[in-house]
């Protein structure tokens, strides 16, 4: 991670979760931050706290990214205020647990303008920044889901195996430019999706439950070792290893097995 030292990194979901974990791992290596969130009186919190004790400097925007055109907007303002993003972390995003036709449709509508469009065109319009400048790194938080079928996740799941095979095609096209992307593949993670989701993880389940500190920690290791991708814990490593001798149709069976 030392690779990333003072280096200037935009977090998308930093008031929260994995976000808010990699803006305080990046804080501790001296890295100036923009924080980049709806809720901002969390941002705000996190702010002061971080500038006061890593003395770096950190700016906030409250925008919501699930509106068509907010990619823009945010990458207009940091031009406007002239930062210059040299870590892009896609990490914004959420889900509704449940079968397909019983989430109403705006709300696949809002996943897919999120978690689609935005990160696309947040990566596409400060990739070509960084290709100008032949350096950079960006992050896309994928997901374990993103290797296999998730009924009563299908939406989620299939959003996150773009952002997994969107990263796995720009490793090769952002090769020549020096520019290095990573798609983060989490499991279980101890933060507040399941609360949003409606998702309740009981039982023997619960122990393969991850915290935000070691998934945001295997994330930024990777993208600063320039992988192309990784999954956080030795059982979901072990997990997606073991997909391979599993016939496609019976991985829904285990998809959904892993969401009810």
């Amino acid at each position: 991670m030392n690779r990333l030292s003072g280096k200037t990194a935009l977090i998308t979901g930093a008031s929260s979760g994995i976000g808010e974990t990699m803006a305080r791992q990046l804080a501790a290596l001296s890295c100036p931050l923009v924080l980049v969130a709806r809720r901002t009186d969390r941002l705000e919190s996190l702010k002061h706290e971080l500038e006061q004790k890593h003395n770096i400097s950190i700016t906030t925007i409250s925008i919501d990214l699930s509106i068509a055109g907010s990619a823009q907007s945010l990458y207009d303002q940091c031009q406007a205020s002239g930062i210059k993003v040299d870590i892009l972390i896609n990490n914004a995003g959420f889900a509704k647990h449940g079968y397909m036709l019983d989430i109403p449709l705006p709300v696949h509508q809002e996943m897919i303008q999120l978690m689609v469009t935005t990160l696309t065109e947040l990566t596409y319009l400060f990739g070509q920044d960084m290709r100008q400048r032949k350096d950079g790194h960006i992050l896309l938080v994928s997901s374990l889901l993103g290797f296999l079928p998730g009924p009563q996740y299908a939406t989620y799941a299939a959003i996150k195996a773009y952002a997994l095979n969107l990263a796995d095609s720009l490793v090769r096209e952002f090769k020549q430019d020096n520019v290095r992307i990573t798609a983060l593949c989490p499991g279980g993670t101890a933060t507040e999706f399941m609360d949003v989701s409606g998702q309740n993880i009981e039982g023997i389940r619960s122990l393969a439950i991850m915290s935000s500190e070691s998934v945001a920690r295997t994330g930024l290791t990777a993208l600063a070792k320039g992988k192309g991708n990784v999954v956080p814990g030795i059982l979901y490593k072990l997990s997606v290893f073991g997909l391979r001798f599993i016939p496609r149709n019976l991985q829904a069976v285990f998809g959904e097995m892993a969401t009810k």
